[in-house]
């Protein structure tokens, strides 16, 4: 590769730019972007290439409105499990209170949706320790018919999960 004095390059393995001062035989003698003098071996230097962005051809994209995804659907019916959306007097419940509520209450939505025939339902159950998350994870897999996963982070956050209920085989929790 033929290099010339004044040039930027690249070198292999290495970051930042340098400018090529002088060219010996199989070395270039280069100064980096802090005035640091370095040589390097011809068959480590790239050439870098600059562009204009005017020379750079853009193509027109349709911006219309995507469609919107059934999953992401605002039918979902959801059930909010944080313990400070219920309307409960038991605000000084112990940890173990709390748990207990909200796991009886995420079974109490999810075999009255099973009972409306409700394919998807929204759980949210916040982020935390992930213990509330990983007992409903739990709960689910020993029954047929049950299929969990997380929501769209764009849409929901973190702390949000989908079930799936297939009606033909769900069990009752």
């Amino acid at each position: 590769m033929m290099f010339s004095v004044g040039e930027v390059i690249s070198i292999l393995h290495e970051t930042g730019r340098y400018t090529i001062a002088s060219i010996e035989r199989d070395l270039i003698h280069v100064i980096d972007e802090h005035g640091f003098s370095l040589k390097v071996p011809m068959n480590k230097a790239v050439k870098i290439h600059f562009f204009k962005t005017g020379d750079i051809q853009t193509k027109e994209i349709d911006r219309a409105k995507p469609k919107r995804n059934k999953i992401d659907s605002e039918d979902t019916p959801k059930l909010d499990l944080h313990f400070e959306s219920f309307d409960s007097n038991k605000y000084d419940a112990s940890a173990h209170e709390k748990f207990t509520i909200q796991m009886n209450t995420f079974k109490r939505f999810v075999n009255a949706h099973l009972k409306k025939k409700t394919k998807r339902i929204l759980i949210i159950h916040g982020v935390g320790e992930g213990r509330l998350k990983s007992e409903i994870l739990y709960c689910l897999r020993g029954r047929k018919g049950y299929d969990m996963y997380d929501a769209n982070y764009s849409q929901r956050g973190v702390g949000a999960s989908y079930i799936d209920i297939k009606i033909s085989i769900a069990e009752p929790l």
